[in-house]
């Protein structure tokens, strides 16, 4: 920032603070592209001359609208991993997709709407999360996998009791 406008904003802060009328104007304040073009500020001329001719604005680029088959195949995926997860006493994300499946991002998807719209429960988080179709299974799978986890594995030091001393070597005679 050079050093006269370094001054001229001190300056227009001192008159701010000491009563004065500021120096300088403040800076209307900018506005990004995208919310500028979500107020209708700013339009290409294709869209222009689209409305014009009395023909839709083209649409632009983004997420591919659903048709009713993948709707119709969202509904059985989430329909196969409720009937997984009721039909059990609580279970894993994994083996939620393993049983339905599908691929453990899907099956983790469904599982977020699923519980979003109260079908599922889920108890525990993160590895001991678990799944039933109600609460207090969810909560009781969770406890029952933390309880029988196993943990990392103990590193086996050599002690010092069990090992066989072995004597130096004598030294060759001269």
């Amino acid at each position: 920032m050079p050093d006269e406008a370094i001054l001229a904003l001190v300056k227009n802060q001192l008159g701010a603070v000491t009563g004065e009328a500021p120096l300088v104007p403040p800076a209307a304040p900018r506005r990004s592209r995208a919310r500028a073009r979500a107020a209708g500020a700013v339009q290409s001329k294709t869209s222009s001359v689209a409305a014009k001719r009395g023909a839709a604005p083209k649409r632009r680029p983004g997420r591919p609208r659903k048709s009713p088959a993948a709707s119709a195949e969202r509904q059985e995926t989430l329909d196969a991993v409720e009937r997984v997860v009721k039909a059990s006493s609580g279970v894993s994300a994994s083996e939620v997709a393993k049983q339905a499946g599908i691929p453990q991002t899907r099956a983790a998807a469904a599982l977020k709407e699923l519980k979003l719209e109260k079908r599922i429960f889920q108890g525990g988080d993160r590895r001991f999360a678990r799944y039933a179709g109600d609460a207090k299974t969810a909560e009781q799978a969770s406890a029952n996998a933390r309880k029988t986890a196993a943990g990392p594995a103990p590193v086996k030091k050599p002690s010092a009791k069990g090992r066989k001393r072995v004597a130096p070597a004598a030294a060759p005679p001269k």
